[in-house]
């Protein structure tokens, strides 16, 4: 019996770990916002970057919301989430209206590079992401590469 217990507080144990690595690496984005400086497609940049910012997440009981910038005025609600132990980044475009041309640009950009994407590196000022699976570059290879604004 007291084997029995320690054991499943052992694994209780490491899941809690588990859980709090993957909030661990989503902490470094809440609530901050980001510039992109490098949005590439098989190495043909973007030429408009956008600014990202990351709403509070709440791991545990739902998908974490933020804003996909571009331009002066656009913008587009997406989802985020970081997983598999701050491996995996994944976002997609939640903009269900548009107000104007830049929102709609917005939406558009953030629909072009929705996806799953590898984290290559996050830090509290540098966040830097790779895939080859988004919904509108499929098999190409997208780097997008980030640096923390100032509060």
């Amino acid at each position: 019996m007291k084997n029995s217990v320690r054991i499943l507080s052992f694994i209780i144990l490491i899941a809690a770990f588990a859980c709090s690595k993957s909030k661990r690496y989503s902490k470094k984005l809440d609530d901050n916002k980001w510039k992109v400086t490098t949005l590439t497609v098989d190495g043909v940049s973007d030429t408009v970057l956008p600014e990202i910012k990351f709403n509070e997440s709440d791991i545990y009981e739902k998908a974490s919301r933020g804003w996909w910038y571009w331009g002066e005025d656009g913008h587009a609600e997406i989802t985020w989430q970081v997983r598999d132990k701050g491996k995996t980044f994944e976002f997609s475009n939640q903009a269900d209206h548009v107000h104007g041309y830049e929102d709609v640009r917005a939406s558009e950009q953030a629909i072009k590079y929705s996806g799953v994407y590898k984290i290559i590196k996050l830090s509290r000022n540098i966040f830097e992401i790779e895939s080859s699976d988004t919904y509108g570059n499929k098999g190409k290879k997208v780097i997008i590469k980030m640096e923390r604004k100032p509060k």
